[in-house]
């Protein structure tokens, strides 16, 4: 894919459509767009988290191993979300699988660049962390509603 299409979906997505436009230039320079056939893993629990993912188009599961049972999915992001923040926090390793469930196409951002960048520019950094922070504020307290949803009480022993 060119730099032209990798802007126009970075002008596109929701995470960085009202990003100054010099950022998203920055940005189109230390990214690709990838698609990803159903069922191919973005990320690896434990492996280098070396990419941040703004998702295009498609679905890609947030999943986590547990013995005995496999892996569970914990959310589903899909166009318009991200996908990673493990790439902003050392040891840089990924806490969570992700999967595509269908075809999906991404901005792949290479985080030890996009590192480099918000280093020498605090503007940009602050403006990355902020909007990072705002999604993984809503995916916990989403992961708090799942939790309250599954270890309810039934509601027989529910107070009244």
């Amino acid at each position: 894919m060119s730099k032209a299409e990798i802007l126009e979906a970075l002008r596109q997505h929701p995470f960085t459509h009202d990003m100054d436009e010099a950022w998203k230039e920055s940005l189109a320079e230390i990214a690709r767009l990838q698609t990803y056939v159903p069922d191919t893993l973005l990320l690896r629990e434990g492996r280098a988290a070396d990419a941040f993912f703004l998702i295009v188009d498609g679905l890609v599961a947030i999943e986590m191993f547990v013995p005995e049972r496999g892996s569970l999915r914990l959310q589903t992001a899909s166009a318009g979300e991200i996908v990673g923040w493990s790439w902003a926090l050392p040891p840089y390793r990924w806490e969570f699988d992700a999967r595509a469930l269908v075809e999906t196409t991404a901005v792949v951002l290479d985080a030890a660049q996009l590192r480099a960048r918000m280093s020498q520019d605090c503007a940009l950094a602050a403006w990355i962390l902020s909007r990072l922070l705002t999604v993984v504020a809503g995916r916990l307290k989403a992961t708090r509603l799942q939790l309250l949803d599954l270890y309810a009480p039934p509601p027989e022993r529910r107070p009244a």
